[in-house]
Formats: structure tokens, sequence, C-alpha cells
């Protein structure tokens, strides 16, 4: 990243840090103020039901609902409310303002019924909670509604199938040089991953047939070669690719530039029988396409991740060869990570420590997919290079209607955030779960609703940025 984006990147986190810390200061205050009661919770959220501070515990579905009926209710009239909960608690909601009365968010006070009685809200509406309220205003950050066609991920993302191009060019040449059919046909049928190139075009056929008539000892594989962008295959070779579609996580909250995608292989039938060798060649497309278009995706911090197989995973020479490629093409590997699934987390477990240790030495990063909190995978945690984890969708689903799995997801989210690293919930199908996730602290998600996958090809750079960028140390993890 250029200083002066870094800077910025620094600038708007220090901020953040600087707002959450006043947030939860006029919190503490609050509960200071508040009459002696059975407390059970003081909470702070703004417009878009994101909690901003919690004195304690976590809000579930339920109360998650009380709050977004509270924010709909302060939006049409009033300041302050209270609400018997069924379960035998009591809550009381106090609304935020900021400047010109416009709504920033709420406080919501959740008491044992026993604490009640005529006179709750009376007693909680004192005028030191009122001056603390009136502070918050000032305070909680303006968050306008989600707009419908808003683009959470940052990027023009065409979603029109059929829309034609607005000016009908002809392709541009292949910026990346490309494997050769006879080494496509040795990795489909011996898995070896020498990823022999194309010789450059022009190269004469003369060379070739007095290198026939010439035997030479045979040299040691070749790591895959990015020429630069002017480089070009011969026009005539038959090239055998792998066609590469990309799923957004889409922001759930607010707060740092990094853009992340999924990147998802559409092999044939013949090359999804070997995974290892559709993980090469998917591997060998993406290095090609982002050597080729680099203003598509480094206008913004950028990472793209793999999910990979366990033939790949037990490649010793898969991480070599990929360093070899990372060189000549000029990409930072902190651009580039691999998705593990847990369970092969602890079915392989030999194969996936090596795999992340030399992750960590490339400057690589690891996602773990799947992630359930399994005692068995949370030691890997402790490694740099593991800087996202993806719940188990089946927890999230459950969640509203299982305490357990509820508090799973809740003790996730909390757990991998004090270590620094990132998690994301995969298969959002209904706003009722993307409410609770976004209102819990999740970071990213993953779902038809939010956003569906495109061909690669179909990524746009965004204006905004005057030239390349890395992904910047605020977002490291």
């Amino acid at each position: 990243m250029h200083a002066a984006a870094l800077h910025s990147a620094r600038s708007e986190d220090t901020g953040s840090t600087a707002v959450a810390q006043s947030i939860e200061a006029l919190g503490r205050r609050i509960c200071e103020a508040l009459p002696p009661l059975r407390l059970h919770s003081v909470s702070i959220c703004d417009i878009q039901c994101n909690v901003l501070w919690l004195s304690e515990g976590a809000l579930g579905p339920d109360e998650h609902a009380l709050v977004t009926d509270a924010l709909e209710r302060f939006g049409r009239a009033g300041e302050s409310f209270e609400a018997r909960v069924e379960d035998g608690r009591v809550a009381v909601f106090l609304a935020v303002r900021a400047a010109r009365s416009e709504l920033a968010g709420l406080v919501m006070v959740l008491a044992d019924t026993k604490a009640g009685g005529e006179g709750l809200l009376g007693r909680i509406a004192t005028g030191p909670v009122q001056a603390l309220i009136r502070d918050l205003g000032a305070a909680i950050p303006h968050a306008p509604a989600r707009r419908l066609d808003h683009d959470p991920t940052g990027m023009l993302l065409s979603l029109a199938d059929d829309a034609p191009p607005a000016e009908p060019t002809p392709a541009p040449p292949v910026a990346a040089r490309v494997l050769a059919p006879a080494a496509v046909d040795e990795l489909l049928v011996h898995g070896a991953l020498s990823l022999e190139l194309e010789p450059p075009a022009g190269t004469s056929a003369s060379k070739g047939s007095d290198a026939a008539s010439k035997p030479a000892p045979n040299p040691p594989p070749e790591p895959p070669v990015l020429q630069p962008p002017a480089a070009a295959a011969a026009p005539d070779a038959t090239v055998e690719t792998v066609a590469l579609e990309v799923m957004p996580f889409v922001k759930l909250r607010s707060g740092g530039r990094m853009r992340r995608f999924e990147v998802l292989p559409r092999g044939t039938p013949r090359q999804n029988r070997d995974p290892a060798a559709l993980d090469a060649l998917a591997m060998h497309s993406l290095l090609a396409w982002m050597a080729a278009h680099r203003a598509d995706w480094t206008l913004e911090p950028t990472a793209f991740t793999l999910n990979l197989s366990i033939a790949t995973l037990e490649d010793e020479q898969f991480l070599r060869q990929l360093s070899a490629g990372f060189s000549r093409s000029g990409i930072s590997p902190e651009s580039v990570g691999f998705e593990i699934a847990e369970p092969l987390c602890t079915q392989r477990r030999a194969s996936v420590e090596r795999f992340i240790n030399g992750c960590e030495r490339l400057g690589c990063f690891v996602v773990i997919d799947g992630f359930t909190f399994d005692s068995a995978v949370v030691p890997l945690l402790r490694s740099k290079a593991v800087r996202l984890v993806k719940i188990d969708p089946r927890l999230c689903t459950a969640a509203l209607k299982d305490k357990l799995a509820q508090a799973v997801v809740v003790a996730i989210v909390q757990a991998v955030k004090v270590l620094g690293i990132h998690c994301a919930a995969q298969q959002i199908e209904t706003q009722q779960v993307l409410r609770w996730l976004t209102a819990v602290g999740c970071d990213f998600g993953q779902g038809s609703m939010l956003a569906r996958p495109l061909p690669i090809a179909r990524l746009q750079g965004s204006a905004g940025a005057p030239g390349a960028a890395s992904p910047s140390a605020d977002e490291s993890r």
C-alpha cells in the first residue's frame, strides 16, 4: 500500500478505536447511574442494529428482535418505553438521538421482572442518565440505513449475465504463458506438478527440431513462469484451462478496506477426476489472471482464497513452486490464501500443520473452513498464517432455535476477535439469520441473498485509489 493510503487506513482505525472507547466509557457510566436493579445487561446499538457495546453476556435472537422492534418504533416517534419479555424480564429502551433529533441508536436495559413494577421507566430515565444519552448521540457514528441495491463488496460487480458489453472489442491477448497440452496430460494422469509451459510466441520450429536431433539430459521440473503482460502465448497452441468464478465475502460490519473473494474453479469432468491437478490448474489460472489484470484488483487491498484438496496439502512441492511463481510474477503472497476444511485439520493433522507452517514462511494466509470450535483444531489458531475462520453453516442456522448452537457461534465470534482473527458465516439465506449474525459481531457473510458467484473476468477495479496497493498492516490478520 502507498504510504499515504497506509497512513489513511491507520488513521481510520485509530479513529474507530477512539469512538469505541468513548462509547464503552459512556456505557459504563450509564450502568453506574442506574438505580439498584437485578440487572441482566445494558446494551448500546446503532440504527442498523449493530451492538456497539454490551455490559455482559451476548444478545441472542430474541433480544435482537426486541432491538429491531424498538428502533422501528423510535423511527416513528417516542423517546423511551418499557416492554415485558416472556422469560420473566423487563426491557427499557431509551432513544439516542444526534443533532437535529435524528435517531442514532438506542440503549436497552434488561432487568429482572421483580425489579420492575410501576415507575421503572421513571426510575431509570433520570437526569444523569438522560445527560449521558445525549453524549451518546454525539459519540455514535452516523450509520445510514442499508440500501437493497448497495454493493457491499466495494467493487463494481455486474449481476446481469445476459448484459451485452458496452463496446464489442476483440479479446486482449493472453498475458501469461500457459501449460503445454502434454504437461496437462501428464499432470492429470500422473499427478505430477511439473507445470511445463508453452514456448513463447516467435520461437522458431528449427530450434525444436535441432533439440530433437540432439538428446539432452532431462532438466528438473520447472515451476510456473508468468511472463510480463506484453508477452503472449503462441496463437495456434491448444491450451487447457480451468474457468474461475469468485464469491465475495460481504462485509457485515463497517471498518477496514480489505476486500476478500473465494475462488471457485469450474473444471471439466476430466479435470475434476484429479483434485490435485484441478488445484494446480486453478492456482496457475489465478496467478495468470492476477498478473495480467493488476488494475482490476490492486487499486484497493484485495485477497483471494482457494479451497484445497487433501492431495494438494500433502504435496510438499506445491508451496515451493508457488513461491517461484510469486517471485516471477511480482504478486505479493499476502494477496493469496488457502481454505482448509476443519475435518482435514483433524484427519490429516501432520500434513495440515506442515502446510500452515509453510504458508506462514511464504507469507500466504490460511482460512479454516467449517469451523465448529473443535478442541483439536483450536491450537492451530496460534499460527500467524490463520487469519479467518468460516463458521459451520449448520451452527448459524440452528442458532435461531437452539441455545447451545447460539452459544457456540457467539463463543467463536468472541474468541477469534481476541486472537485478531476475522470470522465469516456461510450460506446465509434469510434476513433473520443475517441480522442476528451482524448483531453478534460476525465480520463477513456469504450466501445467495448477499452475492452470487461471478466469473473472475468480470471483476472491475475501483476507481477511487490512485495506484496499486497491497494488504494493509491493519488487515494482516
